[in-house]
């Protein structure tokens, strides 16, 4: 393994998806080197110029082959007497850094609250069960673990309601092209229990709060070792892909005291250390704010928002990790700066906002007013947004010839004329995140 010389510790930062991009800018850009880790170093983020990046086959699978290859860059930087930091942006990697930390210390400094927090933070059902325990704002929530039948949640439970998995195995992704359902009545949910449950038993059956996706916000913070807050941002979303149920495409910093104050309680009774984020949803039955998601020790989908906000929690985690002396704790930032996701949000509002008439041309252009920051444009770093064009125009080509080649053939008309499965219909009419499915069922 080849790596540049360093006269001060490097961050590694784990995944160049637009997480790990976000934190590889907001750190090179201070001055601080930074080497990316991933198997993917043909995708948009790793062609940003503020990182050195290295190769690890094994990335997406982890598991020990993993641990091995960021050992041997341990080892590396320790030839140069240097310690690494590590930033994980994703899920698995954060698990895997978590679950293997006593193999990784001894190379690298490591901000991570207790195995046993983390994992509340990966296991949705210990984290919703915690949540109704303490007393956190939940929707109504219920599990498929014996405690109620179907029956007893479909009378209790206020429609429209979600069901899903806590954690989708190979079977679920096999199975659904989708996250989770929609049930609008309880005979619905009873139905759609009846399709998903022999798939996947480890559910959630939860109430949907109405309202659109500018009422989805977000507390971010990072806390120290005694679990006080070293910065604190809010913001929301304004709009998500897929709409209602996705990760932001549109977003934009916003203050909200109430929100920074409990993303703080909340994220310190559970005993976290380093960088969480809480996701609020506020229902418009009666405007109380709930908790939809919570994440820990790993970055998060568009938190260069927050970097460009003004507050670089990347930063803020570098050199609390490393012992540097603290900056003032920052809870200023500038707020209705947007974030643009481009590839994304163009989806979006051409699959969803556009034909269901939420917006016209005109308002969509003007909704891209005012401060912007990109996930991957950047005038400083064109290289991401570069890479990005090349594989939209790669994809539109390939996209013509497929068309090119199949139309007016045999299998064409075969394809249109198929008979439809028999679940079908019911996935389309409960499903907000297939097809046509969205506009099918009306819960705002």
């Amino acid at each position: 393994m080849t790596l540049p010389r360093y006269d001060r510790p490097p961050a590694v930062v784990l995944g160049l998806g637009q997480n790990g991009l976000g934190a590889v800018r907001a750190l090179g850009r201070v001055g601080i080197p930074v080497i990316g880790v991933d198997d993917d170093l043909t995708q948009p983020g790793a062609a940003t110029r503020y990182c050195h990046k290295v190769l690890a086959k094994d990335f997406t699978r982890g598991g020990p082959a993993l641990v091995e290859q960021l050992v041997e860059l341990g080892v590396e930087l320790q030839r140069m007497g240097q310690k690494g930091v590590i930033l994980p942006s994703g899920d698995l990697n954060v698990q895997l850094v978590s679950e293997e930390r006593e193999q990784l210390e001894p190379y690298f400094h490591l901000s991570l609250p207790s195995k046993e927090v983390l994992r509340l933070f990966l296991d949705k059902k210990s984290f919703y069960k915690l949540a109704i325990e303490r007393g956190f704002p939940l929707p109504r929530t219920y599990f498929t673990d014996g405690e109620h039948d179907i029956d007893q949640i479909a009378r209790e439970i206020e429609c429209p309601c979600l069901i899903k998995p806590f954690q989708p195995n190979a079977t679920w992704r096999e199975t659904f092209d989708t996250r989770l359902f929609l049930a609008d009545s309880p005979e619905m949910l009873k139905e759609l229990y009846g399709l998903i449950y022999p798939v996947h038993q480890d559910l959630i059956i939860q109430e949907y709060m109405p309202g659109d996706d500018s009422q989805v916000k977000w507390g971010v913070t990072y806390l120290d070792t005694n679990h006080q807050p070293l910065a604190v941002w809010t913001g929301r979303k304004l709009r998500m892909y897929p709409r209602g149920f996705g990760t932001a495409t549109l977003a934009e910093s916003v203050r909200e005291p109430w929100i920074a104050e409990s993303v703080v309680q909340i994220l310190s009774a559970i005993g976290h250390r380093g960088y969480g984020v809480i996701e609020y949803k506020q229902d418009r039955r009666d405007g109380k704010l709930k908790i939809t998601e919570a994440t820990g020790g790993r970055t998060w989908f568009p938190h260069s928002l927050v970097t460009r906000s003004g507050i670089n929690l990347p930063l803020v985690w570098y050199r609390d990790v490393l012992g540097l002396p603290p900056m003032p704790v920052q809870t200023r930032f500038e707020e209705h700066i947007k974030w643009i996701h481009e590839e994304r949000d163009l989806k979006t509002v051409q699959l969803y906002f556009l034909p269901e008439k939420r917006l016209t041309r005109w308002s969509w252009l003007m909704s891209y007013r005012g401060k912007r920051t990109y996930a991957y444009s950047a005038w400083d770093d064109p290289g991401p947004i570069l890479n990005s064009l090349g594989r939209i125009v790669e994809a539109g080509v390939s996209r013509v010839r497929r068309r090119l080649k199949t139309k007016d053939t045999e299998r064409a008309r075969i394809e249109k004329n198929r008979p439809k499965k028999a679940m079908q219909p019911i996935l389309l009419a409960a499903d907000p995140t297939v097809g046509q499915g969205l506009r099918r069922v009306t819960v705002d």
